[in-house]
C-alpha cells in the first residue's frame, strides 16, 4: 500500500512539472509569435505598430502620413503610464493607425540609427530634437518637417484632441485653442 501511495505521489509531481513545462513553452511560443510580427513590421491589431526611427520616416514619406515620435526612457514612470493609460485606448490606437506612422526612441540608448545619412545614437537624436523631459512626443509631417513637441504625460481624452488636430490637418488652418472652441472641447 505504501509503495502504491509513493508511486501515485511521484506521478502527481511528474504531471505538475509536465504541466508547468507545457505552460511555459506555450507562453514562450506566443511571445515569439508576437515578436516575429513586430520584427516583420506587420501591424498587430491589438497594439500600436511602433517602428524604428529610420524605417518609420521612410514609411511616412511613402504613405504620405504624419509621424509621431515618442521619446522615452526605461526608468520613466510617466512613459509607462502613457503606454498603459493613453496608448492602450482603442480610439487612440484607431486614430494613430489611420493618420500616423508611430516611432519609439529610447532617449538614453546607444543604439545606432541613421539620421540624414549619418549614423548617430538614439540619445544623440533626442538631443537633436531638444528633448529634456520624458515622455516627449514630436509630431512631424510626412516629409519629416517638425510640427510641434508635446512634453509630459497626456491623458487619453486630451491626447485624442491633439492627434485629431494634427492628424486631421487642422493645425494648418486654425490654432489649437480655436479648434477646441469650434469642437466644444474646452
Amino acid at each position: 500500500m505504501k509503495i502504491f501511495k509513493e508511486k501515485r505521489e511521484r506521478l502527481w509531481i511528474l504531471l505538475v512539472l509536465l504541466g508547468i513545462v507545457i505552460f511555459y513553452w506555450a507562453m514562450k511560443y506566443c511571445q515569439l509569435q508576437k515578436q516575429d510580427l513586430t520584427e516583420r513590421g506587420e501591424p498587430n491589431p491589438l497594439n500600436i505598430n511602433w517602428l524604428p526611427y529610420s524605417q518609420g520616416l521612410a514609411k511616412a514619406k511613402q504613405e504620405d502620413r504624419y509621424i509621431l515620435i515618442d521619446f522615452y526612457t526605461d526608468w520613466c514612470g510617466y512613459c509607462k503610464k502613457m503606454d498603459r493609460e493613453t496608448y492602450s485606448q482603442e480610439e487612440v490606437k484607431k486614430i494613430l493607425a489611420e493618420n500616423f506612422v508611430t516611432i519609439k526612441v529610447n532617449a538614453e540608448s546607444e543604439n545606432k540609427i541613421l539620421e540624414e545619412g549619418k549614423e548617430i545614437t538614439e540619445r544623440e537624436l533626442a538631443l537633436k530634437y531638444k528633448v529634456n523631459s520624458y515622455p516627449t512626443i514630436w509630431f512631424l509631417d510626412s516629409n519629416s518637417n517638425k510640427i510641434a513637441p508635446l512634453p509630459g504625460f497626456v491623458p487619453a481624452e486630451q491626447f485624442l484632441w491633439i492627434i485629431n488636430y494634427i492628424g486631421g490637418g487642422w493645425y494648418k488652418k486654425i490654432s489649437f485653442e480655436e479648434y477646441l472652441r469650434t469642437n466644444n472641447l474646452d
